[in-house]
């Protein structure tokens, strides 16, 4: 008798329509209780929750007590849905902006184009060392170890994911630094018996910066990837479900044909001159893509749009776009990108061969020849998928 195939998760990052990513330094368990029962009726499975490092560890001395207990209301809510919980933890990326607490912060030492929020408002200085300085060193493992005293093997929890886009405010200095502290943290999560992740920027795949996906996703069970076709070189349309598929199977490649790929993908519904449909389109065509190439998960990069209070506060003050890349808008309803992607998660999808691409590729020569190599590699991938456009059914 065959086994059953294994299937694809439909999954969503939480973000409130009250309060945006700020839901838990301003948890509000009915609300959140509330939210995480529509995310059910959605269709969604799993849910991805966001743990500012400023709200769960306000110092290095251990968990701030009363996340915990939050923690522990939201997944009794999510067992109480069926749906499965991924806490994303340590440095998470929101547009410019990364949440930090005090002791994180080097006022001395600002990072251009990086802004670092406690409490919400934006400080002096930038980012510390989270991969090398001991002192941060000390504060994750310590964060990572009770949290997984409190919560490993609770039936909620499908994986921990180790961060949101790292790089892309805290860029490591060395490609080893992020290798060795990925698998120090990871071997503290498998000692557990629980799984542990890590989503990457797009920026990880298409720009030379310190991050080689293959050297890490050796240590995980599944690498994300957000995929943000807004910082994609060969992506001339927003909204070009072509380019997210081979984005998503560079990835593939460039992470190692075995690494399981979770892809988070979010458009802003405010598409200039979008009155055709095209946002709706883009939504079912690039789920039915992602499937299509094998990918573990599929997931949407928000859950609402935000509301008045949000608008004007970082990190959406300076990316507006994020205000508006939910399935739902602040009433509720859907947007036109979230219909068809809510109508696709209600269904069973079984999971597909991976299809990593391309067959060969020589990382570091393609690295160290961007951007012209990822142009090349998008021109003859776009000529193999003509070629072949079977591949697309």
């Amino acid at each position: 008798m065959d086994s059953p195939r294994a299937r694809v998760e439909c999954g969503v990052t939480y973000w409130s329509s009250d309060v945006g990513p700020y839901v838990w330094h301003e948890f509000d368990a009915a609300r959140a209780t509330a939210d995480i029962r529509r995310m059910s009726s959605a269709g969604f499975r799993m849910i991805r929750t966001l743990l500012p490092w400023d709200a769960f560890m306000p110092t290095p001395r251990g968990v701030e007590p009363a996340r915990l207990r939050d923690l522990e209301r939201f997944l009794a809510a999510a067992a109480a849905e069926s749906v499965q919980v991924v806490p994303v933890m340590f440095v998470q990326s929101f547009g410019d902006c990364v949440m930090l607490p005090a002791y994180a912060i080097d006022v001395d030492r600002p990072r251009r184009g990086v802004r670092v929020l406690s409490g919400g408002v934006a400080q002096p200085g930038g980012p510390r060392d989270v991969y090398t300085e001991p002192r941060m060193l000390d504060a994750g493992f310590r964060w990572l170890e009770q949290m997984l005293t409190a919560f490993a093997g609770h039936s909620s929890i499908a994986a921990w994911d180790l961060g949101h886009d790292p790089a892309s405010t805290v860029r490591p200095r060395r490609i080893a630094h992020l290798r060795d502290w990925v698998a120090a943290l990871a071997a503290l999560v498998h000692e557990r018996g629980q799984r542990c992740t890590l989503t990457f920027g797009v920026d990880d795949a298409v720009t030379a910066r310190g991050v080689r996906m293959g050297i890490v996703a050796s240590d995980l069970d599944g690498v994300g990837m957000d995929l943000d076709l807004a910082r994609v070189p060969v992506a001339d349309d927003p909204l070009d479900a072509a380019a997210t598929r081979f984005v998503a199977q560079l990835t593939q490649r460039l992470a190692g044909e075995q690494s399981a790929l979770e892809a988070h993908v979010g458009v802003s519904s405010v598409v200039p001159g979008d009155s055709s449909g095209g946002l709706a389109r883009y939504a079912g065509d690039a789920f039915s893509g992602l499937v299509a190439v094998g990918c573990a998960g599929v997931h949407a990069a928000q859950w609402a749009n935000c509301g008045a209070r949000v608008i004007d506060a970082p990190p959406v003050d300076r990316a507006g776009g994020l205000c508006h890349r939910g399935v739902v808008d602040t009433s509720g309803e859907a947007t036109p990108f979230g219909a068809p992607w809510m109508s696709n998660a209600r269904t069973e999808h079984e999971r597909r061969p991976l299809s990593p691409w391309p067959a060969h590729l020589d990382i570091e020569s393609y690295y160290a020849n961007l951007p012209d190599s990822l142009r090349d590699l998008y021109a003859a991938w776009s000529r193999e998928v003509d070629d072949r456009p079977a591949m697309l059914d």
